[in-house]
């Protein structure tokens, strides 16, 4: 708890110090007037809180909540309720719960205007409203909330009765989302500081993990995201996966949190394997090699079970309703003629969590097996066949994903558009959630399976130039600078 918090007074200062520099060229949020919107307001609400939209009554799995509107939309109140609307109260498949933002709501009602999680909703919410081109601003706004939030933060994680609220807890996750959009949309590495932070607090609640279903999903919210940043980063996930497995209730799994905690032997994996295949001033040794042919295959052999486990209604479809497209949009929006449908977005995205999962294994199989027989001389040929073609089948999975999350957007941030057309199953057009949460979710959620399918070094004649060309949409959709440079092979050929 002491090296977090001495991690986030550095991140308080720098902030801090941004803000003002940029403090002349933002618009203060503006404070709406006093209005009595519901009874729960009137109740000792803040009547200048941001609230978000609903005619009546959110229908979520926490059923019964009304939601007070406001009657003017400043910068943070159209955030705010753009948030909730594009991203929170969005119905689910149940068994794609393994994040916390659909747990938001009930947390977020019963606090004030200025509490940590309020501000850190706002930060968020602002951040993520910036990815439209008209407006950008809202990230510059977005600095200042965030600057408060760590501010508080830095408070509550000391205050014994603070740091083991859930609402706390769900702050810190917050304020980790916010730096992993602000670091994708600014071509950075996230530092994973509130990773390591969301970590110790779960740690220091303890048994107080399991109170709730709110409680439980968080601890695996935390799970989630540091397995997923120790994968981008090679760290190894190690004690920390039995420690919080040991904190989760036994009666709390699901198909995602499965996946979760199988991922969580892939980082592992790729934490002992990168440093060797990766070192250019030392050859591993054939001993060293052979392991980790032997580690990676025994992952593989568990991570590949997982889809046995889904339920019946998590398997894709194919669709035809983009069949009749001109045949320049057909190119563009299309590969191979292949489109297939989901549940919901969020199933869509474990299916590519798998995927990625997958390929990060053929890819370290690939390598190792280069090393082990430089071809063209190899005597493990129809291995390194047998690990190429289940990166092509990978890879065309989630390039057929590409339209169901995407349609036919080309601009105009995380906002539904009208004129965006996406694929059906031939009986039902797109519901409105379904598109609200392609548009908002969509692109974010392809931006690193298609980034790692890039990677591979093998695939079929113009598929790597068609998936940059959707990395490239998504890039202008969520206007996300792009890195200084492409993605390059990411199995280098041994010496």
């Amino acid at each position: 708890m002491h090296a977090f918090d001495l991690v986030l007074r550095d991140e308080t200062q720098s902030v801090r110090q941004k803000a003002q520099r940029k403090k002349k060229r933002v618009t203060e949020t503006a404070a709406l007037p006093d209005t009595a919107v519901t009874a729960h307001e009137s109740a000792g609400r803040p009547s200048n809180r941001p609230f978000p939209p609903s005619s009546a009554i959110a229908t979520t799995a926490f059923s019964g909540i009304s939601i007070p509107k406001s009657l003017q939309e400043p910068h943070e109140q159209q955030a705010v309720n753009a948030f909730f609307s594009n991203y929170i109260l969005l119905p689910r498949h149940p068994y794609s719960k393994r994040g916390y933002l659909d747990c938001l709501l009930p947390l977020y009602q019963t606090t004030r205007h200025d509490s940590l999680l309020s501000l850190a909703t706002s930060a968020i919410a602002l951040c993520i409203e910036g990815g439209s081109p008209s407006t950008r601003h809202f990230r510059e706004v977005s600095r200042a909330f965030f600057g408060k939030a760590l501010i508080k933060t830095s408070r509550a994680i000391r205050d014994p009765v603070e740091s083991v609220k859930d609402e706390t807890l769900m702050a810190v996750l917050l304020l980790s989302f916010y730096e992993r959009v602000l670091a994708t949309a600014e071509a950075k590495q996230a530092s994973g500081v509130h990773d390591t932070g969301a970590v110790a607090l779960v740690k220091h609640r303890g048994k107080a993990n399991g109170d709730s279903e709110i409680s439980a999903r968080l601890l695996l919210a935390v799970q989630t995201q540091v397995v997923d940043h120790c994968i981008q980063t090679s760290a190894p996930f190690g004690k920390t996966s039995a420690d919080l497995d040991s904190l989760r209730p036994d009666t709390f799994e699901n198909a995602a949190s499965r996946l979760t905690s199988l991922s969580a032997q892939v980082s592992d994996l790729m934490a002992f394997a990168n440093p060797l295949l990766r070192n250019r001033n030392e050859f591993p040794s054939q001993e060293q090699l052979l392991h980790i042919l032997d580690y990676a295959s025994a992952v593989e052999t568990k991570v590949s079970a997982w889809p046995d486990t889904v339920p019946d209604d998590w398997w894709w479809k194919p669709s035809h309703s983009f069949d009749n497209l001109p045949s320049h949009e057909s190119r563009l929006f299309v590969y191979n003629r292949r489109v297939d449908i989901y549940h919901d977005i969020w199933v869509a995205s474990i299916w590519n969590s798998y995927r990625t999962t997958m390929l990060m294994i053929q890819y370290t199989i690939l390598q190792t097996l280069g090393f082990l027989n430089p071809p063209p001389l190899s005597s493990d040929a129809i291995q390194i066949v047998t690990a190429i073609n289940k990166v092509q089948s990978l890879i065309d999975d989630i390039c057929a994903s590409v339209p169901f999350n995407l349609g036919t957007k080309t601009f105009g941030g995380p906002n539904d558009r009208k004129e965006v057309r996406y694929p059906d199953d031939g009986i039902n057009k797109p519901s409105n959630d379904y598109r609200k949460a392609a548009a908002g979710l969509g692109g974010w959620f392809l931006l690193e399976p298609l980034k790692l399918a890039a990677h591979a070094i093998s695939m079929r004649d113009g598929q790597k130039d068609w998936i940059l060309r959707q990395i490239e949409r998504i890039q202008r959709i969520y206007t996300i600078r792009k890195p200084i440079e492409e993605p390059t092979n990411a199995m280098p050929s041994p010496r």
